[in-house]
C-alpha cells in the first residue's frame, strides 16, 4: 500500500506527485489520500464501501450518500474514491488537483470515511487495486441508477476499454458481482422497482448482489453540474456544497 497523505491541505508540488504516480497506463492501482480513522483494530474481513465519482466538485449530496450507506448497511469504512479517468468523459472545468483538494476538505471531519485516487475508470478493474490495501474485505460498491444502468453496459460499450480482457460483457460482470456486491440509490422508493426491471433479463445471481437505499429526493438533486451553474450565475451555492469547499472554490475562482 502507499504511503497515506493525512494533511487537509497539500501544496500544489505534492498533488502533482499523487496525480503523477496513480496514471492510467499499468495495472490497476489506488493512491491512498486519507485513511479512515477507525476505533481499535482493523477488522479481517471488514465491510467497505467504496463511492466513485468526478467529484466535480464534491457536494453534500454526496456525503450524505455515503454517510446513509455506511449507516443503512453497516459498513466499517468508507472509501471515497476519484479517478484520473472517467468513462465517458475527457475533460472538465476543473483540474483534478483541485478537485481532490476541495474532497479531501470536504472528508477532514468524516472519520469513518477515507479518500483515494484510481488509476482506472471502471469498477472490474478497481477490484484489483482494492486487493492489497482491503484484502479480505467485504465490498460494496455505491452507486446512483445512472451508474448502475451503466455497469450492465446493455449496448456492451465498456467491455472493450476494461484493463483485463473479458470474451464478453457477461463474463465480465459475472467476475465482478462474485466479487462483491452494489448498493443502489434511488429517491423515495420509486427507484427501487427501476433496478429491478433493469435485472429482469439479467442472471438472477446479479440480482442476488444487489441492495437498495432510499435517498431523498431533494438531496439527490443537488448535483455537481447545479453548482457549477450557480457559481458562473453569480448565485449562492451555500448548502450545495461543505463550506470549506464553497471557500476554496471561490478563493480560486473555480468554475467561472
Amino acid at each position: 500500500m502507499r504511503k497515506d497523505h493525512p494533511s487537509h491541505e497539500l501544496s500544489p508540488w505534492q498533488w502533482r506527485q499523487i496525480v503523477a504516480r496513480t496514471d492510467g497506463c499499468g495495472a490497476p492501482h489506488i493512491e491512498m489520500i486519507k485513511r479512515a480513522d477507525l476505533i481499535g483494530a482493523r477488522l479481517s474481513r471488514p465491510r467497505l464501501g467504496v463511492f466513485a465519482s468526478s467529484f466535480n466538485p464534491v457536494t453534500t449530496a454526496h456525503l450524505e450518500l455515503m454517510r446513509r450507506a455506511r449507516a443503512e448497511f453497516s459498513l466499517d469504512e468508507m472509501l471515497a474514491v476519484a479517478g484520473c479517468a472517467n468513462a465517458d468523459k475527457t475533460s472538465y472545468e476543473c483540474s483534478l488537483e483541485d478537485r481532490l483538494q476541495m474532497l479531501l476538505l470536504a472528508l477532514a471531519d468524516e472519520s469513518g470515511i477515507s479518500l483515494g485516487l484510481s488509476s482506472h475508470a471502471f469498477y472490474i478493474d478497481m477490484l484489483e487495486a482494492l486487493a492489497p490495501i482491503y484484502p479480505q474485505s467485504d465490498l460494496h460498491f455505491v452507486v446512483g441508477f445512472d451508474t448502475f444502468e451503466r455497469v450492465l453496459d446493455r449496448d456492451n460499450r465498456y467491455t472493450a476499454k476494461y484493463h483485463h480482457r473479458f470474451s464478453d460483457r457477461l463474463a465480465a460482470l459475472h467476475e465482478l458481482f462474485s466479487h462483491c456486491q452494489f448498493i443502489v440509490a434511488g429517491r423515495a422508493g420509486a427507484g427501487h422497482r427501476d433496478v429491478r426491471a433493469l435485472l429482469a433479463d439479467e442472471p438472477a445471481e446479479f440480482s442476488e448482489r444487489v441492495l437498495y437505499l432510499d435517498f431523498p429526493a431533494d438531496l439527490g438533486e443537488r448535483s455537481a453540474s447545479e453548482v457549477r451553474a450557480g457559481v458562473r450565475a453569480g448565485q449562492s451555492i451555500a448548502g450545495l456544497v461543505p463550506a470549506t469547499v464553497e471557500a476554496y472554490l471561490r478563493a480560486q475562482g473555480l468554475y467561472r
